[in-house]
């Protein structure tokens, strides 16, 4: 079993492509618990990463934006892009 050790370089690198993809997008910040936050938080990065890699525009992106909830994020944590995008659309 390979045990997988996060240095502070490497969470400080982290953060930083993080803070660099939220800004691109102009995403707000999340609401929740800290530690709700932080887990939600690399949950939506992977999300817009996913995004981005299909060049998908920021119109396509807007709902996603709005979602502020970090409980929402954890709870959607499972799908697929195109489904999290869809279940942003529902209110």
């Amino acid at each position: 079993m390979v045990k997988i050790v996060h240095s502070k370089e490497m969470e400080d690198y982290l953060n930083n492509l993080a803070s660099e993809i939220e800004s691109h997008y102009n995403i707000p910040d999340l609401k929740g618990s800290v530690a709700q936050i932080k887990w939600a938080r690399d949950i939506r990065i992977r999300f817009f990463n996913q995004a981005y890699d299909k060049d998908l525009t920021l119109v396509s992106l807007g709902p996603l934006q709005e979602k502020t909830s970090a409980a929402w994020w954890i709870n959607n944590k499972d799908l697929t892009l195109e489904q999290i995008i869809e279940k942003s659309l529902q209110h």
